[in-house]
């Protein structure tokens, strides 16, 4: 740094200091196959254009002397214990003036199925949530199938990992009968399946009154299935935009309307339950009732099929920090 020679700043440095205080950052922590689909550099760029100042948060980056810190943090952290510290800083960092995008207490609303699925239950404005029960690593198979009976929950039902977070928080099951309740993985929620036509609508949101609609294949009807053996599958493979599986409808894709008002109270509805920006919102039409079903709700999606994500980011983060 530029000093006179009786060693206090030149104008240029102190000019520069000031710049640098004043110039909003923006940090960031995601893995590296975050930041590669979202393609993350795009979004940089836009920060750059603006004269927004980005850093990768780290370890590291938060042991320096006089570390600036972020007015905004973008984050996914990684549900590891190598993480653990830098969770905890970026959780300090809450109570604070920056603006967590988004806030743990928000995130964690969504990370235990059960508990999300009772939220959204106890929230219910112009959707359902499929009948579901909690199964705990004590319940028997005698008591699991007396909860199915008192929640009114008929075969073919789905098993899905409590945990809605992570590596395996995506492996599910369809459970035909009760002799095949043994095929279950516990802890976990049971949840009726309910045919839809094999369509699913995916809604990424990106800040209020901003979502967009994905359609999506999806398990095709299920009540004539010839066999009762389990199916296990990843729920990606039955609906990315390249499912390629044996549960999905092989016959012509059925043409589903869907009401944009009903989707717009129900996205409303679930962003005010879980105060989320950045979530993922998965919804089918009942085949029989034509009832709306919500039946997950994710933080920070893939936004798969949103082209100008990065752009979109960028609003909200220059909405929330009241910047043009």
């Amino acid at each position: 740094m530029e000093r006179s020679q009786s060693g206090t700043l030149s104008p240029s440095s102190l000019q520069s200091q000031r710049q640098q205080q004043q110039q909003l950052l923006i940090g960031y922590i995601l893995s590296r196959k975050k930041l590669s689909k979202l393609r993350f550099d795009q979004f940089l760029l836009l920060c750059k254009q603006s004269h927004i100042d980005t850093v990768e948060l780290t370890h590291d980056y938060f042991k320096q002397s006089n570390v600036r810190i972020p007015q905004l943090i973008i984050h996914k952290l990684e549900d590891d214990t190598k993480h653990d510290s830098l969770n905890e800083k970026i959780r300090s960092l809450s109570k604070s003036s920056t603006i967590i995008l988004d806030e743990f207490e928000s995130i964690s609303k969504v990370l235990n199925r059960y508990k999300q699925y009772s939220l959204l239950d106890s929230g219910k404005n112009h959707y359902i949530v499929p009948p579901f029960i909690h199964v705990t690593k004590d319940d028997n198979k005698s008591m699991i199938e007396k909860m199915l009976i008192n929640n009114q929950i008929s075969f073919p039902i789905m098993c899905k990992p409590i945990q809605a977070h992570g590596g395996k928080s995506h492996d599910m099951k369809l459970i035909f009968d009760v002799e095949h309740l043994n095929d279950i993985d516990k802890p976990c929620v049971l949840q009726q399946f309910i045919d839809h036509d094999g369509v699913l609508f995916k809604v990424f949101a990106i800040g209020r009154d901003n979502y967009h609609i994905v359609r999506r294949n999806s398990i095709r009807n299920l009540h004539d299935h010839p066999s009762r053996d389990t199916i296990s599958f990843h729920s990606s493979e039955v609906s990315s935009s390249q499912a390629a599986h044996e549960l999905l409808s092989t016959n012509q894709i059925i043409d589903i309307m869907f009401d944009h008002t009903i989707v717009n109270t129900i996205i409303k509805t679930v962003q005010n339950l879980f105060e989320l920006n950045l979530v993922g919102i998965d919804i089918f039409i009942d085949r029989n009732t034509g009832d709306y079903a919500v039946i997950d709700v994710n933080y920070f999606p893939g936004y798969e099929g949103i082209t100008d994500f990065s752009t979109q980011l960028f609003h909200l983060c220059q909405h929330l920090l009241q910047v043009s």
